[in-house]
């Protein structure tokens, strides 16, 4: 069974398997990714252009409250002398009515509430007591303002915008109002509903008790939006634009605004569906352009594996004839352009794995400190030229054993080894995945942190001598460090070797001050 599956899994059937599997993922991965890429685009752009359009609606409709209010305002500053003129009164109100769309109908009321005139004249209104919630509201507040929407006594909806009258002495006299009907014609439904409602986009208009003002289906106004999972979120931002699924279940990508004077929020949705329709045409020709490349692509590593299978099996083959007298000679005229070879594997094993587990005993030997089995040195500058030369930032912590010679006059150099053992361990403990521990002098350890800030090296110095002195110690019991931090960076201008004097100093002041301390070094030092 070995034998046949060494004869199937050639090389060359290996690396032709694997270019076809390479080919497919990366075609895949770029297919799925393109349509993920163009996908938010498409959703992303769909979102501003509904912003965009529901922040112009607003802005529109704030222009035609204000135009509203500003009419009431003039024409309730004409009313304070002419409020027993019965005909001015009626052809004032008449007047707001027809002369252009702004109001479904007009009326003047008395300071009591009681009808003075109002348009059209087949409301039957003058004389009656209005009660009205926006009658009531404009009476108590006397002052400019728009009403929340309210059903009339004839199921209307209606906003009701009005303004106060009042005489030179400032008395009040009454109000001037006009009612906007949100289910009948005005300017306001013509200003909303200029949006041609195309593939299933639409507009409606919220007030902030989720109450529907204005909506294309006209038997939804008056209604309340209680099973739509983003009005909530519309209300609270007022401005913006989301993803969400309707009240019918149905994606939507919805861009939002406020009306500044009334609170009330624009909304603009379209179908994420027919959002998404173009993309089906867009991976199309994706897929159209990327084919032929991806089969060149094949192509070529084909042939590439061929060429890199052919010295392969030539060296294989020499490599069962190693008793040859010529197999030197045979194998020097194999034309092996790359390091690879199975038969030179197996030819050399033994050989090279002997070498290789020599070598790197030497090379621990040469880099270990063999009392604490710390780095040392030598192994710690070639670390420090290594991140140099990657231009990797890095952090120094020198460290020195406080009263290092007492422990070991009192305890002798024995105890004086096992401290500096047991504190190596500590160090370690501190030590992450391409950090490096060093002893570079008799009680002098370096703990070297890669891609560490000077800020974050001192965190980590104060961890580290908090945990050395509540360490317990064998024999001496507990021990302290001082600590110098120092920070290397290629834009900082200085020098490794002036990085490692900085620590050093740092050290040195932290001995000053008392021992037991960690200090960043300063360029100043």
């Amino acid at each position: 069974m070995t034998t046949l599956r060494s004869k199937f899994f050639k090389l060359n059937r290996l690396i032709l398997f694997l270019a076809l599997t390479a080919t497919v993922l990366t075609f895949a991965n770029s297919f799925y990714s393109n349509y993920e890429v163009q996908k938010e685009q498409l959703i992303k752009q769909s979102i501003e252009v509904n912003r965009a359009y529901a922040s112009k609606l607003a802005d529109t409709t704030e222009v035609f409250i204000a135009s509203s209010k500003q009419q009431l305002v003039y024409a309730a500053s004409s009313l304070f002398d002419k409020m027993d003129d019965e005909e001015y009164l009626q052809a004032e109100a008449n007047r707001l009515k027809f002369q252009t769309d702004s109001f479904n109908s007009v009326v003047i009321s008395d300071a009591t509430g009681l009808t003075q005139a109002a348009s059209p004249e087949t409301l039957d209104l003058v004389g009656r007591q209005l009660k009205s919630a926006g009658s009531l509201e404009a009476i108590e507040e006397k002052k400019l303002l728009v009403s929340h929407p309210y059903l009339s006594t004839l199921k209307n909806l209606i906003v009701f915008l009005s303004a106060p009258v009042f005489d030179f002495s400032g008395n009040y006299l009454g109000f001037l109002g006009g009612s906007i009907y949100l289910k009948s014609p005005n300017i306001l439904s013509e200003i909303l509903g200029e949006h041609h409602y195309k593939n299933g986009s639409y507009i409606y208009v919220i007030d902030q008790d989720k109450q529907i003002l204005y909506h294309p289906e006209k038997n939804r106004i008056g209604s309340f939006l209680a099973e739509n999972d983003g009005v909530d979120e519309i209300l609270k931002q007022k401005e913006g634009g989301m993803s969400l699924t309707n009240s019918r279940g149905v994606k939507m990508l919805a861009g939002y605004s406020t009306i500044p004077s009334t609170g009330w929020v624009v909304v603009t949705q379209s179908p994420m569906e027919s959002t998404l329709t173009p993309l089906i045409g867009i991976m199309e020709k994706v897929i159209l352009r990327t084919l032929p490349m991806a089969l060149a692509v094949f192509l070529f590593i084909w042939l590439f594996a061929r060429a890199i299978s052919r010295p392969l099996q030539e060296l294989a083959e020499k490599a069962g004839a190693l008793d040859s007298p010529t197999v030197n000679e045979e194998i020097e005229g194999i034309d092996s352009w790359y390091v690879e070879s199975l038969g030179l594997k197996k030819a050399m094993l033994s050989g090279v794995k002997l070498v290789q587990n020599q070598i790197g005993e030497l090379k621990r030997d040469a880099e270990t400190d063999p009392l604490t089995g710390a780095n040392n040195r030598r192994a710690f500058q070639l670390k420090l030229k290594q991140l140099t030369l990657l231009e990797m930032p890095f952090s120094v912590l020198a460290l020195d054993i406080d009263y290092f010679k007492r422990i070991n006059d009192n305890y002798g150099h024995s105890v004086g080894d096992d401290v500096l053992k047991q504190q190596t361990k500590i160090l370690n403990r501190f030590c992450r995945d391409g950090d490096m521990v060093a002893r570079t002098g008799g009680e002098e350890f370096v703990l070297l942190l890669k891609e560490t800030t000077a800020d974050d090296a001192f965190l980590i110095a104060e961890r580290l001598r908090i945990a050395i002195s509540e360490e317990a110690f064998d024999v001496v019991g507990n021990i302290t460090v001082s600590i110098g931090v120092a920070a290397w960076f290629v834009e900082s201008g200085l020098t490794v070797a002036e990085t490692l004097s900085l620590a050093d100093h740092a050290l040195y002041e932290a001995k000053g001050q008392g021992r037991n301390r960690s200090i960043i070094a300063d360029k100043d030092i």
